[in-house]
């Protein structure tokens, strides 16, 4: 004989059931998401924060900025040190920095975008595109520029370029100009890795040339619409957006405000891009799993050779220092940063400059976050 269970009866039964299943569902997601603030509860922030304090101390800087993400998208933001030396202004979190070089990441996903789009190849050469400018033109292939091995020269420690800075050192300078005084020392095309800002001032020229676009609109059509990122912008003259954290250099036994000392042009899509950690959060992980490009572009961009003792490996537009996968970056020693991920943490670290002698004094951002990784054992 069988069990005869009323139709309205059997409808609460099932009602209950998948209540029950969608409040345990709910407790173990939460449970997880708990599991996920990567430490980051009350005592872990506040070791966090002692750290940041004493590596701000250690390394003989204003003020830094250190943003976390988890991969359940958790995040939090810390502080330390002064915004302003004058004022004494509290560093805070919504503050502007310059972000030098970890820039190449946007130029380095633009490019790609555009091999995406079918509009170039990696491995044709510049020459196609950009024709009369570099010497070795049918031999430098746009992978090379994106890889830190096209042979060519920089312009920042060319006597000539210095010469022609020396009466004006805040005057703005083209491209054109930039590239033309990285020709003195010029090698053999993908024989060796060497680190010049030439190479990705041409790809900008490059991504202006193909798209018939300015690069700060197309940077905010294909980076920061897309992504929400608000407070980001290409800095084309010397006025930070407010409010902002001031640069400073050590300069002859004193401390020197450099904030407007050089002209943004000078490092224009290898290095001028100013903007907040929350953005720079925002861009860490799109770029870490390649939320604007096609899977096949993803995988050219993360494929590194060995670079220096210093920078570790390097892809296209992208490092990887002992672990830090990402870009780092130096303002003409005034703002120094690093963009990226550390074993599943997003992370963004800003400094304001350096005010005595250090050791890494030109990239203190990656020492102050290497301290706090290591003695937080995030």
């Amino acid at each position: 004989m069988k069990d005869h269970i009323p139709l309205k009866t059997r409808s609460r039964l099932i009602q209950v059931a998948c209540l029950v299943l969608f409040l345990l569902a709910a407790q173990e997601c939460t449970a997880k998401k708990e599991l996920s603030i990567f430490r980051v509860n009350p005592s872990i922030g506040q070791q966090v924060q002692e750290v940041l304090d004493a590596a701000v101390a250690e390394c003989n800087v204003p003020g830094a900025i250190l943003a976390l993400g988890d991969m359940s998208g958790n995040t939090r933001i810390w502080t330390s040190g002064l915004a302003d030396l004058e004022t004494g202004k509290s560093m805070s979190r919504d503050l502007y920095f310059l972000i030098g070089s970890a820039t190449k990441s946007y130029t380095a996903t633009m490019v790609l975008q555009l091999v995406d789009d079918g509009l170039i190849k990696l491995d044709e050469p510049i020459g196609k595109y950009l024709p009369g400018l570099v010497p070795r033109e049918n031999e430098i292939t746009i992978r090379h520029l994106l890889e830190m091995r096209s042979g060519l020269g920089d312009y920042g420690p060319n006597a000539e370029f210095e010469k022609f800075m020396e009466p004006n050192p805040g005057q703005a300078c083209t491209p054109e100009q930039l590239v033309k005084f990285s020709l003195d020392k010029t090698g053999e095309p993908d024989k060796e890795f060497h680190y010049t800002n030439t190479n990705y001032i041409l790809l900008g020229m490059l991504m202006e040339k193909v798209t018939n676009n300015s690069f700060p609109n197309e940077m905010q059509r294909r980076i920061l619409q897309p992504l929400g990122m608000s407070h980001t912008f290409m800095l084309r003259e010397m006025k930070m957006p407010t409010p902002y954290a001031r640069g400073y250099r050590y300069e002859e036994g004193k401390v020197v405000d450099g904030t407007y000392s050089i002209h943004p042009s000078l490092f224009w899509t290898a290095g001028g891009i100013v903007s907040t950690a929350a953005d720079q959060l925002i861009w860490a992980r799109a770029l870490l799993e390649g939320r604007l490009l096609s899977p096949q572009a993803h995988s050219e961009q993360f494929t590194m050779k060995p670079a220096s003792s210093k920078l570790g490996f390097y892809g296209l537009g992208v490092m990887n220092m002992n672990g830090l996968i990402g870009h780092g970056g130096n303002y003409d020693n005034l703002y120094t940063s690093f963009v990226g991920r550390y074993h599943g943490y997003d992370c963004v670290i800003l400094v304001n400059g350096q005010t005595g002698d250090a050791e890494e004094k030109t990239f203190r951002a990656k020492a102050i976050l290497q301290k706090v990784i290591k003695e937080t054992g995030l």
